[in-house]
């Protein structure tokens, strides 16, 4: 029994600190599932869904057109970052706020395109 238990303890410890086997990840790179997890729980937050709004829960791997607008999302957000650093000298860098999805989405699948009222 105490060696069951042992092997458990040393399987779970090890699929939390060695690279998965990650299926269709065309433009993430996490070291462990547990990254990835926490990855995609930020996307739940800011887009306000479950992981079945994207997924086939059966099969997370396979596409859908969820994902796909995803990849165009992160692609995005990436570029913009990329910009706003580049507009940076080096010592400053640290102080740029980058964008992520919940700067647009803020918790809604739909962006909300309304104009701030001016103060």
């Amino acid at each position: 029994m105490k060696n069951i238990f042992k092997c458990f303890i040393i399987f779970i410890f090890t699929s939390q600190i060695i690279p998965a086997d990650f299926e269709n990840l065309q433009l993430l790179e996490f070291d462990s599932k547990k990254d990835l997890k926490n990855y995609m729980k930020t996307l739940n937050t800011a887009l306000g869904v479950k992981c079945s709004y994207c997924h086939d829960m059966d099969d997370k791997a396979l596409d859908s057109p969820h994902k796909e607008i995803t990849r165009e999302m992160i692609i995005l957000t990436r570029t913009i970052n990329r910009h706003l650093l580049s507009l940076k000298d080096e010592d400053e860098k640290d102080t740029v706020e980058l964008v992520t999805c919940w700067t647009c989405h803020k918790g809604n699948t739909k962006v909300e395109y309304n104009k701030p009222e001016d103060d």
